[in-house]
């Protein structure tokens, strides 16, 4: 299916300004002519028409969800997205959430990700409690918030921007389950059947890219941030800021130059992430 385009392809608050654009070169933008990609894209296309509806987009901030969101809405313009908002977000991912129309904000559960890690003793912090839990993150920040997402909303299906390339273990899920599959837990949780649909599983970082540079889309500013500090693309992640892989990618090196004000804010709570950098 060849959809119409029917969101939004703007500049503004969190897009950088094609000036300041880093991440995107010309090669992006020849590789999104050829036909090879236009038939992903297509193929991308049919895979959101033939999803159950009502159909939403579950949001990061990412190049991934970005591209998977506008997809969407070319099919189906009116597609709400839901953002899960951590408490510990770059105000670069902020601004694009911001600028970006029908998105519901979900916090998550716990308080955010500051509150769960003070009160529980992680990153060297005294715990509040003298039984401090085993915190499930997942459940905090994805699951809960993408329940009262699916709830909401009334959704069918939840389009998402996972790839196969990204690791190891998604490259496996990508096999076992395909690009669209039943979601037992969540239907479980909600009441009716619920399914995971990801339109770019076996898209490359180059395909994104050059979709992103052939729409002129918005994205997150972060990016051309990440670029202009000498990151590769490899490298460039909006991702949990206090999670085990900040730490091991040396992710906490470049946040203090990504967003010094958050960087400042973790650091008075946990003065650990210090070793880090």
């Amino acid at each position: 299916m060849k959809g119409g385009d029917g969101s939004a392809e703007k500049k503004g608050k969190g897009s950088g300004g094609r000036a300041g654009r880093r991440v995107i070169s010309d090669a992006d933008r020849q590789y999104g002519r050829l036909t090879v990609f236009r038939r992903k894209v297509d193929r991308a296309l049919d895979l959101i028409a033939g999803a159950a509806r009502p159909l939403g987009v579950a949001v990061s901030g990412g190049k991934d969800s970005t591209v998977v969101l506008h997809l969407v809405r070319r099919v189906y313009p009116d597609a709400v997205a839901g953002f899960f908002h951590s408490g510990a977000e770059l105000q670069d991912t902020l601004d694009w959430i911001e600028a970006t129309p029908n998105v519901q904000t979900i916090p998550a559960g716990g308080g955010g990700l500051i509150e769960l890690c003070k009160a529980n003793g992680y990153w060297g912090h005294t715990p509040e409690s003298d039984h401090p839990q085993v915190v499930d993150f997942g459940e905090a920040l994805i699951y809960q918030p993408a329940t009262a997402f699916i709830r909401r909303n009334r959704l069918a299906t939840v389009a998402l921007g996972l790839r196969a390339g990204e690791s190891g273990g998604r490259r496996m899920s990508a096999q076992v389950r395909g690009t669209r599959y039943d979601v037992g837990y969540m239907s479980e949780r909600v009441g009716w059947n619920v399914q995971h649909l990801c339109p770019i599983q076996w898209w490359t970082e180059d395909d994104v890219w050059a979709y992103i540079a052939v729409h002129d889309l918005t994205y997150n500013a972060a990016y051309d941030k990440m670029a202009a500090m000498g990151m590769t693309r490899k490298e460039q992640r909006i991702s949990t800021l206090l999670g085990t892989d900040a730490a091991a990618y040396g992710r906490y090196v470049f946040l203090k130059r990504l967003d010094l004000e958050l960087w400042n804010r973790l650091v008075a709570e946990f003065p650990l992430l210090l070793k880090y950098v």
